[in-house]
Parts: C-alpha cells; sequence; structure tokens
C-alpha cells in the first residue's frame, strides 16, 4: 500500500501490511529509531465529517490518529502516532509539520472537488448536446462551451465605470501596501495587483478581479475604517489567494459552461418538442434539469474556492487569528450577529444555494487548519 507523504516532506511511503488482524483491530506497527513513537495502521469504514487528524492527550502520553483515503470505497487507513509529548514537542512535530500535512491534505481535496465540478459541467454539456446532435452535437457544445480568451487587462476607467472605484496610491496608505507587498512576495507573484478604494462608508467588503497577469482588489471605505491592521492584511491574503489561485479563470469556465448548457438544453428542448419518440418525455426531464443541476455544480466550485483562498491565506500570513476576527467582524456587519462556533458544517439544503460557505464553516475550517 503507498501513502502520499508530501505534506510531512516526504516522498512515497511503501507500507507492507501483513499477518493476522490484532484483537485491537490494528494490523501493523512500527517504531522510528531515536524518536520512539508507536506507529500502528488499521483499515476501517469512513465516518461522514470525521475529522482527517485527531490529537488526543493523557498525561504525558499523546496520540496522533491521521484518516487517509483508500482505493476502497468507504474504507480509511487509520494511522495511529502514540508517543510522549517531550519527545514529539522536542521536534515541534505536533504545530508545524502536523498543521502543514492537515493543510496539505485540505488544499488536496478542494483539487479534487474543483476538478469534479467543472468535470461534472462539461459531462452534462456533453449529454445535452448528444440528445441535440448525436456524438457531433456533444462535441460540437463542449467545444462550444469553452470560454474566450479574456479581454484587456483591467483599465482605471474600467473599475471607475464598473465600480465607482478609484486607483490608490503608496504615497495615501504606504502601510496598506506594505502589507500588500509582503503577501505578494511570500504568495511569488511577479507583480502586485492594484488597489482600488470605493467611497461605500456603510458597506464592509473586499473584492478581487483577475488573474496573475493583471488583478486589481477593491477595498470599501467601511472595510478600511472598521478592520485592524492584523485583519486587513488576513483580507488581502485572502483576495491575494484568489489571484494566485486563478479562481477568476476557473470561475470565468464554470460561467462558460453554465450558459452553453443553458443554451443547448434549450436547443434539445424545442427539438423534442417538434419530435414524437418513446424516449422524449424522460430526455425532456433531463434537459429541463441541466441548467438547474450546472448552476448548482456552479455555485459549489465557488464555495471550493472560496475555501481554498482561506485555506492559501492561512499559508501566506501563518495567523489565523487576523482572517477570524476579520470574519467575525464582516458577519457582524452584514448579518447583525457574531459567528457561531457550534456551526462549524452546515449540512442543509440551503448550503447548496450559496456562493460562499457560511461563515462558521469557514471559521470552523481556519481553526482546525491552524491547529
Amino acid at each position: 500500500m503507498e501513502l502520499g507523504a508530501a505534506g510531512l516532506g516526504g516522498g512515497v511511503f511503501d507500507i507492507g501490511i501483513g499477518g493476522e488482524t490484532r484483537r485491537d483491530g490494528w494490523i501493523g506497527q512500527y517504531t522510528i529509531p531515536g524518536l520512539a513513537p508507536c506507529i500502528s495502521f488499521a483499515l476501517g469504514p469512513a465516518a461522514a465529517h470525521a475529522e482527517m487528524l485527531q490529537l488526543s492527550r493523557s498525561g504525558q502520553a499523546v496520540t496522533v490518529e491521521i484518516r487517509l483515503p483508500t482505493d476502497r470505497p468507504g474504507v480509511v487507513l487509520r494511522c495511529r502516532i502514540d508517543a510522549s509529548s517531550q519527545d514529539l514537542l522536542h521536534q515541534d512535530f505536533l504545530r508545524q509539520d502536523l498543521s502543514r500535512f492537515r493543510r496539505h491534505i485540505h488544499r488536496t481535496a478542494n483539487d479534487r472537488s474543483s476538478a469534479w465540478a467543472i468535470g461534472g459541467m462539461v459531462l452534462l454539456l456533453a449529454v445535452c448536446g448528444w440528445i441535440v446532435g448525436g456524438p457531433e452535437g456533444a462535441r460540437r457544445a463542449v467545444t462550444g462551451g469553452i470560454p474566450r480568451p479574456s479581454g484587456p487587462a483591467i483599465s482605471r476607467e474600467t473599475m471607475y465605470r464598473w465600480f465607482g472605484a478609484r486607483l490608490l496610491h503608496p504615497a495615501e496608505l504606504p502601510g496598506l501596501f506594505h502589507l500588500l507587498a509582503d503577501v505578494c512576495s511570500r504568495a511569488r507573484l511577479s507583480s502586485l495587483p492594484e488597489l482600488y478604494y470605493l467611497a461605500a462608508p456603510s458597506n464592509m467588503n473586499a473584492y478581487a478581479l483577475g488573474g496573475r497577469d493583471g488583478a486589481a482588489i477593491v477595498l470599501t471605505e467601511g472595510l478600511l475604517r472598521g478592520v485592524t491592521p492584523g485583519e486587513v492584511a488576513g483580507i488581502l491574503a485572502h483576495e491575494v489567494a484568489h489571484i494566485r489561485n486563478n479562481d477568476a479563470w476557473a470561475m470565468n469556465w464554470a460561467t462558460a459552461l453554465h450558459r452553453a448548457i443553458e443554451w443547448t438544453s434549450l436547443t434539445g428542448l424545442a427539438l423534442l418538442g417538434a419530435q414524437n419518440t418513446a424516449a422524449g418525455p424522460q430526455l425532456a426531464a433531463l434537459l429541463s434539469a441541466a441548467p438547474t443541476i450546472g448552476r448548482l455544480l456552479c455555485l459549489a466550485l465557488s464555495r471550493i474556492r472560496e475555501l481554498d483562498a482561506d485555506a492559501t491565506a492561512l499559508e501566506l500570513t501563518g495567523d489565523s487569528h487576523g482572517l477570524v476576527a476579520a470574519l467575525d467582524k464582516l458577519e457582524r456587519h452584514h448579518t447583525g450577529s457574531p459567528v457561531l462556533p457550534v456551526a462549524a458544517f452546515e449540512d442543509g439544503p440551503t448550503r447548496l444555494l450559496r456562493s460562499h460557505p457560511a461563515t462558521s464553516e469557514r471559521v470552523g475550517t481556519l481553526l482546525r487548519l491552524a491547529h
């Protein structure tokens, strides 16, 4: 069995498991010379919303359990590390390596979910095209759904016309530009995004536009007046993460695919209305539902990219407190209520209709990734 361990700074460990299963369910053990923790492995059922990494402590004994996916549906590999807290803390194992490993798993899962969302939209578009015109119709639908190259770089005139925002200069807010330069340096961006100021004292918000080749960040007056330097650093890191991760490109793809699904499904419904086939009602039902399914996939992709931007912001700043405090302040401003820590994961039908995860889910995820 091969386990990827990039998050721990290693390559790929090949772990051979043999022999009989012990009474406690664990099927293998290994001891690291010099550090002396005992590492045990077990295969078990995957639990819904279960933590990938759990930490427990009893006196000086520390137990870390990691649940990794396997090639068997519904089965996870449980890796348990038993050691003394003195040994582990001496190597800063819990605070750094495990935190990086947790973020690595989170980012990998987000990337996979993003690919599934876009792949699902492409497949849905191909099915609609096939109903309209067979294999050739599927090919034309997918080809037509590919977004066209983006237009010219964001201009100051466009920003003023769209948002009423004006360009900021470093001499006006040198501290803000210093924070931006520091975050962009850590993100390894070749150039700084332009900062724009929107005179909206009653609005607290920030927007990122464009990608690595040309980007802009819009900050409202209410935001700049209502947050601390640490909080604005977290907000800038979140927006820079969108730019570094090319989230605008991903969402442009999703938007173009959704529009193509809408157009192709309407064309298919018109053709089916002129025909009288036995499969007509079933195909019509599929075509009627296709735009809604595409929209839900588009919203899911947006939520995934938001969570990924939060995780990237945590990597860029190394400080979860600033972003968490900013999210709590924004939640109070927009809803009048503080973030509810008990609702770290919103599991209901209304979640499917959100373009952003609930703030409580974002805060809960950030706290899990930071510790």
